[in-house]
């Protein structure tokens, strides 16, 4: 872990110019696509934590999401992109939430919102905590998983970024119970690795440009940074957020 590298570049505000031009530079800057080969179909596990307006930085900015995509396309992939909230985790919730969240203006050729909302189980023997647990079935549909997240403050594990993203993959309505399997700090903080592990994201990237400072990860205030990161390890890219 010691020798992955981490990009960052500056990216002052969300605009199509700026956005596509930080973009391209900070997936070069650590061959972040190398992993790609051609027709290989990409999950982009976004941050849609509610149903909020983008600029009110609790959720992955989707112009940035957008930006992302064109550049997998380009390299032949084709693309998902998917979360669960909290709440139900059917087609007309979800649904409701991508409109909030202004993800469903992405509009690009060969990508896609999630649109399966199954459930799948899992088990992992190799976990730390986490042996057994429920998963979206969406993510058995693609080849490669990106982690696009938000930098924010967290009430419980003080910062949510690349790790604590993945938790996204457990379904929204099934969340509590693993508040409740794991109520202490640590043994939560190792089921957020085992997810990881699990999932083996290739890509982490962190919407920093305004993150959520405070009462996060829903209710804090904006904070501008005016930064993207971004890492093939998880942990890297959360340490140097932090």
């Amino acid at each position: 872990m010691k020798n992955v590298p981490v990009g960052l570049v500056r990216c002052e505000e969300y605009t199509e110019e700026a956005i596509e031009t930080a973009m391209q530079t900070l997936l070069k800057s650590i061959d972040g696509l190398s992993f790609l080969k051609p027709k290989m179909k990409v999950g982009i596990k976004v941050n849609l934590v509610a149903g909020k307006d983008p600029a009110q930085a609790a959720t992955t900015n989707p112009l940035l999401v957008k930006a992302l995509c064109r550049e997998l396309v380009k390299r032949g992939a084709e693309v998902i992109v998917g979360d669960s909230p909290g709440g139900l985790y059917t087609a007309g919730y979800v649904n409701g939430i991508y409109r909030l969240c202004k993800m469903d203006r992405i509009n690009e050729p060969k990508v896609q919102l999630n649109q399966n909302f199954s459930v799948k189980e899992a088990r992992y023997q190799e976990a730390a905590v986490l042996k057994t647990f429920s998963y979206t079935g969406w993510l058995d549909e693609v080849d490669v998983l990106i982690n696009f997240c938000k930098l924010k403050t967290h009430a419980m594990m003080k910062m949510t970024c690349g790790v604590k993203n993945l938790f996204g993959t457990i379904p929204g309505i099934i969340k509590p119970e693993y508040h409740m399997r794991f109520p202490k700090i640590e043994d939560f903080a190792n089921m957020m690795v085992d997810l990881n592990e699990y999932f083996k994201p290739s890509l982490t990237i962190v919407d920093a440009i305004d993150c959520m400072e405070g009462n996060g990860p829903t209710a804090g205030e904006v904070r501008h940074m005016g930064a993207l990161f971004a890492s093939k390890s998880p942990y890297m890219a959360d340490m140097v957020a932090a």
